[in-house]
């Protein structure tokens, strides 16, 4: 058993007790988060301030302290990609189509001095998708392959139409599908097929199957190399860094390119950027 005591002159009221009570733990929870708050803000001032003599807006220093999964947080690739193209031209022979937009079709048609569409879907078109009003000028077209690559590759490995290659072409690797995470990006890098795999790192090399790029992180890759070799020499590969704006500009344009294709089955499917 258990004695209460009651002052005298006084009710002992336990409900007025435990709600006086919880007004005072919210009282000190409100003063804990405001405490809280003030520091974050401290920090925050004090962050830009160190960052005022750079050129970056405000509200991107603010944006800054997100957490990447956040709304309104910058892209991981904040800081640019190390990307080089290595003029492999493997991403030209992997498995997979290639749809020409109708400008695209009028300006390669231009660039090879073709002005009979029947002739160019003759040698280089294996499928087209025509509006339903039968205009033929606002196809989508498909490129052929010749022997497992696009048609356009010549036998040096070069594109035959490099100045008007498609967006498709032009904004790889930097579609929408391998910068939604920093595992996507890495993902799509392979290795040259003459350096050694390093299995414990989960390296691969391309396939037509699989694809992928060489160039995602090259430089990193060759000092990796010359460092196994022994060969590695005191100046290291200069890195490559494609910079944040140019980076969004190309994903946007492949994004805004791939939302216009009139057939929602085959972006579900076999085509996506």
């Amino acid at each position: 058993s258990s004695i209460t005591f009651t002052p005298p002159n006084t009710v002992y009221q336990p409900m007025a007790s435990l709600t006086h009570y919880r007004s005072m733990r919210s009282y000190n929870t409100m003063i804990r988060s405001y405490h809280f708050f003030v520091l974050v803000v401290m920090a925050l001032f004090s962050s830009c301030d160190a960052l005022a003599k750079t050129k970056v807006p405000l509200l991107r220093r603010l944006r800054a302290f997100l957490p990447t999964n956040y709304p309104l947080a910058l892209p991981w690739y904040e800081n640019g990609l190390e990307f080089s193209c290595t003029g492999c031209g493997k991403c030209c022979r992997v498995d997979g189509d290639v749809w020409l937009a109708p400008e695209e079709v009028t300006s390669v048609m231009k660039h090879l001095g073709n002005n009979e569409v029947d002739e160019f879907r003759r040698k280089y078109i294996r499928g087209e998708i025509s509006p339903e009003d039968g205009d033929h000028t606002q196809s989508w077209m498909c490129l052929k392959r010749n022997e497992g690559a696009c048609v356009f590759l010549d036998p040096l490995g070069k594109c035959g139409i490099y100045d008007v290659r498609p967006v498709q072409c032009s904004t790889y690797p930097f579609w929408p599908s391998l910068l939604e995470s920093e595992d996507d990006w890495i993902d799509e890098s392979v290795l040259p097929d003459d350096v050694p795999l390093d299995n414990s790192l989960g390296d691969r090399y391309w396939s037509s199957e699989l694809g992928g790029c060489e160039g995602i992180g090259f430089s990193t890759k060759i000092d990796k190399v010359n460092s196994m070799s022994g060969s590695e020499s005191e100046t290291k590969q200069p890195l490559d860094i494609i910079a944040r704006e140019e980076i969004t500009a190309k994903m946007k344009t492949a994004k805004n390119h791939w939302k216009r294709f009139p057939s929602q089955e085959i972006k579900e499917s076999t085509w996506y950027l």
